[in-house]
Order: C-alpha cells, then sequence, then structure tokens
C-alpha cells in the first residue's frame, strides 16, 4: 500500500512497445525528453504523420505487481493516460488504459481528482479548483498509504508518545480493536467495495471516510441486484459479504490478510490461503494468530489431512469444475483454488483476481477479459439495490433523492427522471450535490426557474461548491439577467483563476453583449489553461465574426492539430 502512489521509478517506462487505439487511429508510446529530465507519453494518428502531442507523465498509480496507471500533465490539469503497465510471467507490457478500451478515443480525457486518489494516498493535494488542477511538485509529492490511513491521526499519536503540548488527551490513534466488525470492515471497504456507483452523503471529503466510523452512515453504494460472475477489480467487500463464511461468523477482512505485510511475500501468500483452517481445522495460522514465530514456513501443506475435504477420488474428477481440476494438477492443494477461484474482472483487461464470494461449489469462471469486452458497470441498466451489512438498513430508506443521485451521476437519465419530481428525503435534502444534478436536469428539461432555485440552494448549502456557481452564472444569461451572471462568474475567476470552464462560460455572456474582444481573451486564456479543438474552433469563430480571418484560419489549424478528425468537417474555414 506504501507504493500505491508515487514518482515514476527510474526506467521504468524504458523498452516498452507502442500501443494501439485502433478504431480510433491513435497510438501512443512511453519516451523521454530530449534532456531526460522528464517521461512523455507521445500520441499519434496513424494516419497522419503530422499529428504528435506529447503529455508530461507526473506519477504513477497502483504498486506495479500486477499493473500500474499514470497521471499526465495536460494544460493545467492532471489526467489519465490512455496507456498502463501490466505485470505478466512473460515481463512487462504496455496496453491500453481500461477508459480508452471502453471508449476508444478517449485520449487523456478522464480527469484525476481527489476521489480518483483517495483510496491510493491519505496525503492528499490541497483542494483547488478546477478538482483536477494540477500541483507544482514543491506543493505536493505524491506518496502512498500510510499508517493514517487505517488508524487515523498518526502525527498526533506522535504527539502523545512524545507527550508533547498538542497531545491533550489520550492516544488518538485508532486500532481494531476498539472497532465494532462493520467498523473494521468499513477500512477495508473505503476502498475494496467499488459497486457501480458512490455518494458521499455527508462532509466535503470525495476519498473513504476516516476510520472509526461505518460506512454505510456516510457513504451510499449502489450495487447489482443479483449477484452474478461478473466480478469487478475491487469488488472484494460486496462480494464477502454474500458468503457463509461472512454470514455465519465474525470474519473480517483480516482473519486471513495481514495488511502489514505483503502478498508478494510467498510465506504470507501461504498463510491467507491456509487462513480457512482457522475455521474448518488444523492450526491457527491467520494473521495476529500469537504464533511465535511469524517467520517459520506455514503449513498449508497440511490442508489434505487437516481438513475432511469433499473432494472426489481421480476417477470421478470429470463433474469436478474446470479450475480445480487444473490446481489439483499443480499441486495446489489450498481452499482458496477452488472456493475462490481466480477470474476476470470486467472493468480491466488481461487481468484475473480471486473472487471474495466463497462458495462451496462456485460457479464457472470467467477468463480474462479482453479490451473490447470491457464495461464499467456490472448492471448495465442500472438495476441496483443499496449496499448495506447483512440483516442492517442502511438508515435513509428509500429516499428518492439519494437514487435520483445514483442515477444522475451514472447519466441512467430515464431513470433519474422517474425520480426527479418525487420528494426527496432529509438526507438528499441536506446534501448539495442533490440539488446541483437536479438544477442540470432541470436546466436541460427548460424548466429554467426551477433549476436556478436548485442550483442557489446547492450554494447555500456549500458557497463553495464552484461547480453550481459557474453553471448558475451561465443560466443567469439564459434568463436574461446577463450583467448577474458576468458578476457571478468574475467573482468565481478572481477566487479560481484556472477556472477554464468559468473562462468559456463568461466568454459565451461576453459574446452575448456584443464585447468579442472580452470574449476573446476569455477563450484565449480557457485555452492556456486546457487546449482543446473545441475552445480553439470558437476562437476560429469569434475571429471571423470580427472579420479578423488570419486569425480565425489559424486557430482553425490548431484546433486540427489537437483533433485531426476535425479535418474532415465542413465547418473548417467557415
Amino acid at each position: 500500500m506504501a507504493r500505491s502512489l508515487e514518482p515514476t521509478l527510474l526506467g521504468e517506462l524504458d523498452g516498452l512497445g507502442s500501443v494501439m487505439d485502433g478504431p480510433a487511429g491513435y497510438s501512443y508510446r512511453f519516451t523521454r525528453q530530449p534532456d531526460g529530465s522528464a517521461e512523455i507519453l507521445g500520441e499519434e494518428r496513424l494516419d497522419d504523420s503530422q499529428h504528435a502531442l506529447g503529455y508530461e507523465v507526473l506519477f504513477a498509480v497502483g504498486a506495479g505487481i500486477r499493473d500500474r496507471s499514470y497521471v499526465l500533465g495536460h494544460g493545467a490539469g492532471m489526467w489519465f493516460a490512455p496507456v498502463e503497465v501490466i505485470t505478466r510471467e512473460a515481463g512487462r507490457e504496455a496496453v491500453l488504459a481500461p477508459h480508452a478500451a471502453m471508449k476508444p478515443g478517449s485520449r487523456a480525457g478522464v480527469a484525476v481528482t481527489s476521489e480518483c486518489l483517495g483510496c491510493h494516498t491519505d496525503a492528499l493535494p490541497a483542494v483547488g479548483f478546477p478538482l483536477n488542477l494540477r500541483h507544482s511538485a514543491s506543493d505536493w509529492t505524491p506518496r502512498g498509504i500510510s499508517c493514517g490511513a487505517c488508524h487515523g491521526n498518526a502525527q498526533g499519536h506522535g504527539d502523545w508518545q512524545m507527550n508533547t503540548p498538542a497531545a491533550q488527551a489520550g492516544d488518538p490513534l485508532v486500532t481494531h480493536a476498539q472497532l465494532d466488525r462493520e467498523q473494521q470492515l468499513s477500512i477495508c471497504a473505503g476502498c475494496h467495495l467499488q459497486g457501480d456507483t458512490r455518494l458521499v452523503l455527508d462532509g466535503p471529503d470525495l476519498g473513504p471516510p476516516k476510520p472509526g466510523g461505518d460506512l454505510v452512515d456516510s457513504r451510499a453504494h449502489f450495487v447489482a441486484r443479483e449477484a452474478t460472475q461478473e466480478v469487478g477489480f475491487v469488488s472484494q467487500v460486496e462480494r464477502l459479504v454474500l458468503s457463509q463464511c461472512y454470514l455465519q461468523s465474525e470474519m473480517t477482512c483480516t482473519a486471513c490478510h495481514d495488511p502489514h505485510r505483503s502478498l508478494a511475500e510467498g510465506q504470507e501468500r501461504d498463510r491467507v490461503r491456509a487462513a480457512c483452517l482457522n475455521c474448518h481445522g488444523g492450526p491457527v495460522l491467520g494473521p495476529d494468530s500469537g504464533a511465535p514465530d511469524r517467520n517459520e514456513p506455514s503449513a498449508a501443506h497440511t490442508l489434505k489431512s487437516a481438513v475432511s475435504c469433499s473432494r472426489p477420488a481421480a476417477k470421478q474428477r470429470e463433474p469436478w469444475p474446470a479450475w480445480a481440476i487444473q490446481a489439483e494438477r499443480r499441486g495446489d492443494p489450498d481452499c482458496v483454488a477452488c472456493h475462490m477461484p481466480r477470474t476476470g474482472v470486467f472493468d480491466v483487461a488481461r487481468v484475473t483476481i480471486h473472487d471474495h464470494f466463497i462458495r462451496r461449489q462456485p460457479s464457472q469462471v470467467r477468463a480474462p477479459y479482453a479490451d473490447a469486452q470491457l464495461r464499467a458497470l456490472e448492471s448495465a441498466s442500472a438495476d441496483w439495490k443499496r449496499f448495506s451489512w447483512p440483516g442492517r438498513d442502511p438508515g435513509w430508506g428509500e429516499d428518492a433523492g439519494i437514487w435520483f443521485m445514483a442515477y444522475a451521476s451514472k447519466g441512467f437519465s430515464p431513470q433519474a427522471l422517474a425520480q426527479l419530481d418525487k420528494p426527496a428525503g432529509p438526507r438528499a435534502l441536506a446534501i448539495p450535490m442533490y440539488h446541483h444534478l437536479r438544477a442540470g436536469m432541470l436546466r436541460d428539461l427548460g424548466r429554467l426557474e426551477e433549476a436556478k432555485d436548485a442550483y442557489l440552494r446547492a450554494l447555500e448549502l456549500n458557497p463553495a461548491l464552484v461547480e453550481s456557481a459557474i453553471n448558475l452564472g451561465l443560466l443567469w444569461g439564459e434568463l436574461d439577467q446577463v450583467g448577474r451572471g458576468l458578476m457571478l462568474l468574475d467573482e468565481v475567476v478572481a477566487r479560481h483563476p484556472a477556472a477554464w470552464t468559468a473562462l468559456r462560460n463568461r466568454a459565451v455572456l461576453r459574446s452575448q453583449l456584443g464585447d468579442l474582444s472580452g470574449a476573446v481573451a476569455d477563450l484565449q486564456r480557457a485555452f492556456e489553461l486546457l487546449p482543446s479543438a473545441e475552445v480553439a474552433l470558437a476562437l476560429s469563430k469569434l475571429h471571423r465574426g470580427r472579420a479578423n480571418h488570419a486569425a480565425a484560419q489559424r486557430w482553425s489549424l490548431i484546433a486540427v492539430e489537437l483533433e485531426p478528425k476535425l479535418r474532415a468537417s465542413r465547418s473548417l474555414g467557415q
């Protein structure tokens, strides 16, 4: 976990081949700056030798044991690379990242925010706007997960140990012995409960909540209504709680896993695989078991004699699942090989994980998925249920507002529309983002006055919700109050000079007033912050409106450089 976020290692991107985004016609390859000072991801068009962009590699996400993603700098923002690196027996290989495989041509178009990074570090960069604002090396150094992610106030613990004046009370460190079962599971579930969507119900933090609370109280996760063999890459907790091993015991994640040790260690891997013996017979081998010497070889090999296993005799093997036959042939006699088999995951290609839905007779597993098979959600139709601990009501019942947020946040417009005008419960009404999302749908429906009121309510609840202020600024213009919209956007830009969306909206309002010079200035600044073909085309159009044909042509060419497919567009040059 300590390496779940870090600067790239010297030479780790050397020698990797090109990666083709074939359907979109792009090719990617990691290179270095000519002076060797920085790693670059180069982008080229397969049919256009003139197109060549370069994005600086800022840092890596993931420990690199199985796969490793990269964050790029593009303009003033941070974006996920369309390429990642996986490690297999044959070595390391550059492949398309999941978002690029699911949506060919998405390129460096997925923003990296604190919500993305929250499961990879407990030292997030300072909150700014835009939420994916790039930070200088002097402001923030990417690092992985420390003790504080699971145990809380590590600095306060140090103060308490040193008996400094800052330590006014007892040790603030959270130990798992202080927590009930669901609070313990909540620490792991903060990152290992995937679901199809997650909503923050209280507090400003987008990442996992602080240790010591109950995840279900502060986050709403929506999972597929019926569990299938379709498994997500970080679905461990949602699958585990379906298991009889969980339902009929006080099992937690640490019953098998020691979070302070790596499964890359052979002995630790054996101990984890032998943890079933703690309940099903044999020696006690799980983490924190009190064994006198944790470095002694495990007794995983004693499984055949220690457990009454129902595996059939050799002559009866054919009805036995294929993966279990393979495990037996490999000489892997542990419970995990049969009852938590490795399976492909629907959201990451070429990868398998252990399904944490522990069953006596698991269904057939999936082979690793190919790029073309990937998808983001387990339930493509949003047939969801609310995740909760078994036998417990999550506390917010059938709040139509929370269901609306879940659907709207994932783009399920028909389902969201069905909830739009239903009375929201008190929990949803207290969430600024509920009003923000509702305002967006009301505006799309042409219900502008209602949309305005919803944005105002969102800002009343959270004056720092910049997205609402930016959208409201443009909406004031649609309500024939351009001056009011400009005042609001002026305030946003003054507080957040890198807010490229605010600059774009302000350019629209300035154009409405006939201030083309001001609109051009705003769009040029927005382009500096985030170069995009869309803004370049808008600048070309504005310059044509001012009869500045040379500038219009120059911006048209810049748009084509950024998006070569525009060359075939009839709108260019008009």
